[in-house]
């Protein structure tokens, strides 16, 4: 093989291996999904679908974040929802799932949103077949829009066209805002928050299914419509006590050279 030739082979290995890094990575087989929101008009029938960056080990539910969806990557899948969509019928939800395959506890698991107060206790052979079912969502979404060019992308999906990657469809969210079309509603309105829950495959017949708590804060996801998108999961100091921490590092610094 010439050295041009290797230099063809090599380029194209190289685009498939950025390709396939790019997509956005299902429950089942990987045993964890890409962290995904998803924005959904069912009565205008469109869905957005974004790639958070993140999948369901490397995210922390402890830590904040946030994300502007109207730059960047995401900039084309957002204009193209809001094209049609309207805000008082638009509704968010943000989903990672982790899908072993097994039968034991643990091995199946989801963090998601949830627009209820309550979510319902979900059987476990449920779990499965719900992340089953939203791994259909995630491979039709990642032949739309970006995802299969850079590394955090997104898509835009109608009900008329869009087959699984509509997030209306039963595979996804459905018309009732339910993973699979079955459990509680993890979908919310935007503007609101969201708080996020964790449901993990336990002994006997049903998962745990346990709202997050970090101290004193319910950390929770909200999206406004100027596509700032912000995780909250603990206090973020004043501006007064950023003052004073600042002082009293100040004042160490001070004392430390009086000492040397």
């Amino acid at each position: 093989m010439n050295f041009k030739m290797k230099a063809i082979v090599a380029a194209i290995a190289l685009t498939a291996s950025m390709s396939a890094s790019a997509a956005m990575e299902l429950a089942t087989p990987a045993g964890h999904s890409s962290l995904i929101l998803t924005v959904l008009d069912t009565t205008a029938g469109v869905s957005a679908t974004f790639d958070l960056g993140y999948n369901k080990d490397t995210f922390s539910q402890t830590t904040n974040n946030s994300w502007n969806l109207s730059t960047g990557n995401y900039a084309s899948a957002w204009t193209s929802f809001w094209n049609t969509a309207t805000a008082a019928n638009t509704q968010y939800a943000v989903y990672a799932g982790d899908n072993l395959g097994g039968v034991v506890a643990g091995d199946k698991s989801i963090f998601t949103t949830a627009g209820v107060a309550v979510l319902p206790t979900t059987g476990n052979a449920p779990l499965g077949n719900q992340q089953t079912a939203f791994d259909l969502y995630i491979t039709a979404s990642n032949l739309l829009g970006n995802h299969g060019t850079v590394a955090d992308g997104a898509s835009f999906a109608d009900a008329v066209t869009g087959g699984n990657a509509y997030a209306g469809k039963g595979v996804a969210y459905s018309t009732s805002g339910k993973i699979g079309g079955a459990g509680g509603d993890t979908n919310g309105l935007i503007g609101t928050d969201l708080n996020v829950w964790n449901i993990v495959r336990a002994t006997g017949l049903n998962a745990t299914t346990t709202k997050l708590s970090v101290g004193a804060i319910n950390p929770a996801f909200n999206l406004a419509t100027t596509g700032a998108l912000t995780y909250t999961a603990a206090v973020v100091p004043e501006a007064n006590t950023w003052a004073m921490m600042l002082a009293g590092l100040g004042l160490l610094g001070f004392v430390a050279r009086r000492r040397s």
